[in-house]
């Protein structure tokens, strides 16, 4: 879904069938510290604060799904999203905090 501002988002359970299905890629732009004390299984890291250096590349056949602790960050930055490769760029809304309230695993 999009709103007024453009920012296309989905929900936690949106977000995991759309990555059990292999149709997306889970990108999480927090930071390393954050990383280590939790994390989504098979998203990769890459923080907001070295976004500028390194980004994904994306691919054009997959869905991008960015997500943060509560959804602010990539509310807030998703026009940095877009400008990778994915066919389609959302945000997870509620981040990781409604990934966990929703029942998908989390590790440390």
């Amino acid at each position: 879904m999009s709103d007024s501002s453009g920012v296309r988002g989905l929900t936690a359970d949106e977000c995991a069938k759309l990555i059990e299905s292999g149709e997306a890629e889970l990108i999480d732009v927090r930071e390393e510290n954050e990383w280590q004390v939790e994390r989504i299984p098979g998203a990769d890291l890459y923080p907001l604060s070295n976004f500028g250096q390194r980004r994904p590349q994306g691919s054009p056949d997959k869905i991008g799904i960015f997500h943060c602790r509560s959804g602010r960050r990539t509310y807030d930055y998703f026009r940095f999203f877009e400008l990778n490769d994915y066919k389609e760029v959302f945000h997870m809304e509620g981040g990781i905090l409604d990934w966990k309230a929703q029942g998908h695993p989390t590790e440390s």
